[in-house]
């Protein structure tokens, strides 16, 4: 296809690109009960890849393609499927989580304005341009900090004990399982928040107490990930709740003939099921809430 790529605005072929990572999906598939994705707007849904569109030329889609493979062999793949908490990295690190930003920010703001419910606050909309342009640039090499565009990670582990009294019965399973991109906050702090199976990413675009947060600062030449005390920002925790929560409410409406035919795949792969990384996040549901985590 013919086009103008997002990214370096130039003219040229433009390919399918995926927001989320495509190893993401694939590892979410494979790993998963029945082999099939959900998107949580539309859960009876079944869906074989995540969330694309035309968006990147051919030279773009490369260059994202070398930070990607970077993070899944040596931060993706080493803790979600081995439990290893610590890997160490250099500047091709910003680089990717600039990109996840990038990506989920002009992915969302396309779709706010599809569905007309783009912020018309001038000062929001300013910082949010703002942010794309810089992104861009960085990721293009065009300049070489990041500024007050910061990336953070966040690792997820699964829930042993907290004295969150308020956790829906999934969160476990929203932590290891799912993916989700959105702009979150408000006109005093605004994040880019993309979320993957294990880690959070979270592009700065305002914030007004940066320091608060410098555990999770993703270095611009080399660091660490590893375990440590990490902040999250004001709200994030509540945000993350309520987003699990909602899963589960939708995931409550399934019909009932879907639940017919995963209760019949069940009983001829059982032993795919209790295998896979899904029923172990299910348990890890169900050893801290119980019977709740059926529902």
């Amino acid at each position: 296809m013919r086009g103008i790529c997002k990214l370096c605005r130039q003219d040229g072929n433009i390919e399918v690109s995926h927001f989320i990572p495509k190893f993401v999906g694939k590892w979410i598939k494979k790993t998963s009960i029945t082999g099939y994705l959900r998107e949580h707007n539309e859960i009876a849904k079944r869906q074989q890849d995540i969330d694309k569109e035309y968006w990147l030329c051919s030279d773009c889609e490369d260059i994202f393609s070398v930070w990607e493979t970077k993070f899944a062999k040596n931060v993706f793949y080493p803790f979600v499927e081995k439990g290893e908490s610590v890997a160490n990295y250099d500047n091709w690190m910003p680089k990717f989580c600039a990109s996840l930003s990038w990506r989920t920010l002009t992915f969302i703001r396309s779709k706010n304005i599809e569905n007309g419910t783009y912020s018309k606050d001038p000062d929001y909309i300013e910082a949010i341009d703002a942010a794309e342009r810089h992104l861009a640039k960085y990721i293009l090499g065009e300049v070489n900090n990041l500024n007050q565009y910061e990336q953070h990670l966040y690792p997820l582990e699964k829930i042993k004990s907290t004295t969150e009294r308020s956790l829906p019965p999934n969160i476990n399973r929203y932590f290891l399982r799912t993916i989700a991109m959105d702009i979150i906050g408000n006109n005093n702090d605004i994040f880019i928040f993309t979320k993957m199976p294990s880690f959070v990413i979270l592009g700065c675009v305002k914030v007004r107490q940066l320091n608060k947060i410098r555990s999770s600062r993703i270095a611009l030449k080399k660091g660490q990930i590893s375990p440590r005390d990490y902040w999250w920002p004001d709200g994030l925790s509540n945000y993350m709740i309520d987003k699990a929560t909602k899963i589960s409410e939708i995931y409550s409406t399934i019909p009932e003939k879907h639940h017919e035919k995963i209760d019949e795949y069940l009983r001829k792969n059982p032993e795919k099921a209790v295998n896979s990384k899904s029923f172990e996040a299910f348990l890890h549901d169900y050893e801290r809430f119980g019977d709740k985590s059926l529902r």
